[in-house]
């Protein structure tokens, strides 16, 4: 086996009362009266590495308002009456979800802001998740599935409150010198020392972080006690979003998806 790489975990803020919010903002109805596929993709190319902070929260605001959603977003299917992630047919098709996935999420989302070890909701900070299964029930369960049955396998991650997801947070954000040591500005230390946090799946669900010394950028990629499952879903913020979290006050709107951001094909492909 493989060996795995020693994670320290801190403290769970479990004691900090979070009011949850989100359930109330995602209701099956309240989806179904928003949540439409996207049209016009975000791309790669609409993004940088190494953004100064200040730079990075205006970019959020810029894409907020921007038509550019997520591809192959999730949506409400009114001939079926479900909340659909499109995924590749050749792998089981759409996957099916509850609004109480949906609300999980938006729940991680909201604490992570109210903690403050997130600044924005879209990949070049908080945009990306990786699933953590407990290996034992990998191996009793999850691993059986075969290829052409993976949507089914979502499926029932999703609904698997052993589960927990993991999001690299700060992805694209400035945080390490010439030499990968990181830089002085104290609210980056903040945000390299914090950058794996994990989420409880289930609606009243708890954080946690994790760090990875071994790591110039703090990049953690193994749990222990869990099957590292690499493929998670992304997400981004859109005042035209399918889903709804409440920070600073006001309610914003978000998207998520199955399928990484994409090269732009009128670039040939870049």
């Amino acid at each position: 086996m493989k060996k795995m790489i020693s994670l320290v975990v801190l403290s769970l803020f479990g004691t900090l009362q979070v009011q949850a919010q989100s359930a109330e903002l995602n209701t099956r109805a309240a989806i179904a009266a928003r949540c439409t596929p996207s049209v016009n993709p975000l791309y790669t190319k609409d993004f940088k590495w190494g953004y100064e902070l200040p730079e990075m929260l205006l970019k959020f605001t810029e894409m907020y308002e921007s038509p550019k959603r997520l591809s192959k977003n999730a949506y409400f299917d009114s001939s079926t009456q479900t909340i659909r992630l499109p995924y590749y047919s050749d792998r089981g098709g759409d996957v099916v979800v509850d609004e109480s996935f949906v609300q999980t999420v938006a729940r991680h989302i909201e604490k992570g802001l109210q903690l403050d070890v997130v600044d924005a909701v879209f990949f070049p900070d908080m945009g990306h998740s990786h699933l953590l299964i407990p290996e034992k029930l990998m191996q009793e369960k999850y691993d059986r599935f075969p290829v052409q049955a993976m949507s089914r396998f979502y499926e029932e991650v999703f609904r698997d409150s052993q589960i927990k997801f993991l999001y690299h947070t700060a992805e694209q954000l400035k945080m390490l010198d010439e030499n990968n040591q990181v830089l002085p500005d104290p609210r980056v230390r903040h945000r390299h020392r914090t950058r794996n946090l994990v989420g409880e799946n289930h609606t009243q669900a708890e954080m946690s972080i994790v760090q990875n010394p071994a790591s110039a950028a703090n990049t953690a990629s193994e749990v222990s006690g869990y099957f590292w499952w690499g493929a998670g879903f992304n997400l981004s913020a859109n005042k035209k979003g399918c889903f709804a979290y409440r920070a600073h006050g006001r309610v914003y709107y978000f998207d998520i998806s199955l399928y990484d951001l994409e090269y732009d094909p009128s670039d040939g492909g870049w």
